[in-house]
Parts: C-alpha cells; sequence; structure tokens
C-alpha cells in the first residue's frame, strides 16, 4: 500500500466515514474512492477537497509531510510495525474485536499492577 492509500484510509477511519459517503462528498463512485485507498490511482483533481474534508494538507495527503506520530512508529521495532499493519488491514468487525481484547487486557494488566 502505497502513502497516499495508508493515509487516505487511516484519515477516513479516523473521521469515521464510510467510503461511499467520502466518495459522496467528492462526486466521484464509491469505486473511483476504494482505488484511491487502494493505491491504484491517486486523488490529484480531488486533493483539495480531500484536504478541506480531513483537515490536513495535499502534500500530507501525498505523502511529503510526515507526522510525529509516524515518525514515532517507524522507529517502532518491526514486530510492532507488522502488527500495526496486520490490524489496518482488517474489517471494521475485526478491528473491534482487537479493540475490546485490547482493552480488557489492558484493564486486567492495570489492575494487576495497582495491587501489587
Amino acid at each position: 500500500m502505497n502513502i497516499t492509500a495508508y493515509r487516505l484510509r487511516i484519515l477516513r477511519e479516523t473521521k469515521g466515514l464510510s467510503q461511499k459517503k467520502v466518495a459522496e462528498y467528492l462526486g466521484v463512485t464509491r469505486a473511483a474512492y476504494n482505488q484511491y485507498e487502494n493505491g491504484v490511482s491517486k486523488p490529484i483533481r480531488k486533493l483539495e477537497k480531500l484536504s478541506a474534508l480531513f483537515g490536513v494538507t495535499a502534500d500530507y495527503i501525498l505523502g511529503k509531510d510526515e507526522t510525529e506520530i509516524e515518525t514515532s512508529i517507524s522507529e517502532v521495532n518491526p514486530q510492532v510495525q507488522s502488527q500495526v499493519q496486520k490490524y489496518l488491514g482488517l474489517s471494521d468487525m475485526g478491528k473491534d474485536i482487537v479493540n475490546i481484547t485490547l482493552d480488557a487486557v489492558y484493564e486486567r494488566e492495570r489492575k494487576l499492577s495497582k495491587s501489587n
């Protein structure tokens, strides 16, 4: 997955939008928008609208700017990077399952550390 495709997906998911909703906003089909997120094509003609929708610059969408968190993630060990990539490839239901599991394990660990 290229950086533009990756960022579009993350931005859309962060806003809680479906591909269909973003496509409607852009005035393209869902299939056309899906091609942006899969790296088949770049949204060159739609960059201004995407920037406005997501509150980022066109350079960010195209991968020319890097955020602090992305710099931090790139410095994380390869196993964690692999897990993040797997998570990003999950369906919404899969992500929900992982989130529920992670929250439960985290809460358990937090309670255990407080009792010790």
